[in-house]
């Protein structure tokens, strides 16, 4: 089992980019707080970025990618001064065709797009990404795979031959993996969940929940089928996930159960039993504690 697959299947992973754009100077987009997780590629020229509630900017440069994964409010501009318009008006501008920073000499070219998930969910994976990952050109060349995948967005953005907006959006998928791989390999992250995913024996761990998470899985069971003792096996999984593993198992449950319920004709029943739960009571009761709203709520709600 793909680990990670299965968490980016279960929030429904999903990306475009905006627009593949050049602008000249002066220019600058005020871009609002999201539930998306925004980027921005540095195709040519350069620019300033700073983050809301930071006082310094940074400066990027051609080849720099910067990734907001939990779509924190930030400005883009070409100098820290600038004026900015609103992230929102822009996107708008250029999607209807009128290049708001046009001009006679162009300063630089911008890809601008989105990664966005199932916010309803929440997941260790995503609660551990940091505000802002920022991947300088020199580093980017060092990992070819997503200096490529750079290239194909950019490339695909702006020849738009047949098929170009479903591979802009496959490709802009596996850029957000492939900045959150770099930012990892880069920091040499010791604890977290990317972490755990390369720890032998954490990795199993949740592979076996993942792949089995209708069984009757127990601390001891767990420990056991990784090879650790109870109390190791207890403390490593909580300093790295952040939370016990019976807490992650039922979270995990709950998270399948949606999807289930949202993409399938089970009756909830079923769907209770395949995550575990031989009660439809218990299952019922567990469902509206995670998510606030019931099973059968949500299964009228696909209905419609």
């Amino acid at each position: 089992m793909d680990v990670l697959g299965d968490i980016l299947r279960i929030v429904r992973l999903r990306g475009s980019v905006y627009f593949n754009a050049c602008f000249c100077s002066p220019w600058g987009m005020d871009v609002e707080a999201s539930s998306k997780a925004a980027f921005h590629l540095v195709v040519r020229g350069s620019a300033w970025l700073k983050l809301a509630g930071q006082a310094e900017h940074v400066e990027l440069k051609a080849g720099d990618i910067v990734l907001f994964p939990s779509g924190a409010e930030h400005v883009i501009a070409d100098s820290p001064n600038s004026e900015c318009l609103s992230g929102e008006r822009v996107v708008d501008a250029y999607r209807a065709g009128d290049a708001l920073f046009s001009g006679e000499q162009e300063h630089a070219k911008i890809v601008c797009g989105y990664v966005e998930f199932d916010r309803s969910l929440s997941h260790p994976f995503l609660d551990d990404l940091p505000e802002l990952i920022y991947i300088e050109s020199e580093l980017r060349s060092k990992f070819h795979w997503l200096d490529s995948v750079m290239q194909q967005i950019v490339y695909e953005s702006e020849h738009k031959n047949p098929g170009s907006d479903v591979l802009i959006d496959r490709f802009t998928e596996i850029l957000f993996i492939q900045i959150i791989r770099s930012h990892a390999e880069i920091l040499g992250l010791e604890k977290g969940y990317w972490s755990a995913l390369s720890d032998q024996q954490l990795s199993k761990a949740l592979s076996l929940i993942h792949d089995n998470a209708e069984r009757e899985w127990t601390v001891d069971l767990l420990a056991n089928e990784v090879g650790m003792s109870r109390s190791a096996f207890y403390s490593r999984f909580n300093d790295y996930i952040g939370m016990p593993p019976m807490k992650y198992l039922f979270e995990w449950r709950m998270m399948q159960a949606k999807l289930k319920i949202e993409n399938t004709k089970k009756t909830l029943s079923v769907v209770a039993e395949e995550v575990g739960y031989q009660s439809d009571s218990a299952f019922q009761k567990a469902f509206k504690r995670f998510f606030n709203f019931t099973p059968a709520s949500l299964r009228k709600r696909e209905k419609r």
